[in-house]
């Protein structure tokens, strides 16, 4: 599936990858694409927290504690980051920044973007049904459970901007 370039072409696809270019996305791919953003997430959310415990610091450093968030905040908390971590760069981008690592892009089944509705969609059903995910095991067209409700599909695109 090599596409002919003009003489003196230098393509930003890797010689090795450029027959998987636009082929659907793999479990090991889009779990390591998850991996990543799922640590993006726990690195916004500790800094939320040290900048959280800095401001407690500075306001009353005589009478200062750790701030102990509840349980029920740091689910939130988490719901709400990791749901934004993942829908506004499928919204702007087409790819969370775990898929621009690892090559991958998001798009509706006819090959548009996803659309602001659509995206947040898909980033909650990712959040709260993470394990979705393994349904591209056995799909036939690579699609995970939310892909399959959502009519999305994620594909080997290593171009950097659409």
């Amino acid at each position: 599936m090599s596409v002919p370039h003009p003489p003196g072409h230098v393509s930003a696809v890797p010689a090795e990858a450029r027959q998987h270019q636009g082929g659907p996305a793999g479990i090991v791919s889009r779990l390591l694409a998850a991996c990543v953003d799922l640590a993006v997430v726990l690195l916004v959310l500790v800094t939320e927290y040290l900048a959280w415990t800095a401001a407690r610091f500075v306001l009353d450093s005589e009478g200062f504690r750790a701030p102990r968030p509840s349980s029920g905040l740091v689910a939130g908390t988490y719901l709400v980051v990791a749901v934004v971590v993942l829908a506004l760069p499928w919204w702007a981008r087409g790819r969370s920044y775990g898929q621009h690592v690892m090559g991958l892009r998001v798009t509706r089944l006819d090959g548009r973007p996803l659309g602001s509705v659509r995206a947040m969609l898909r980033a909650v059903a990712c959040v709260l049904v993470p394990v979705g995910l393994l349904w591209v095991v056995v799909s036939r067209r690579d699609a995970a459970l939310h892909d399959v409700v959502l009519r999305t599909s994620v594909q080997y695109d290593w171009a950097t901007w659409r």
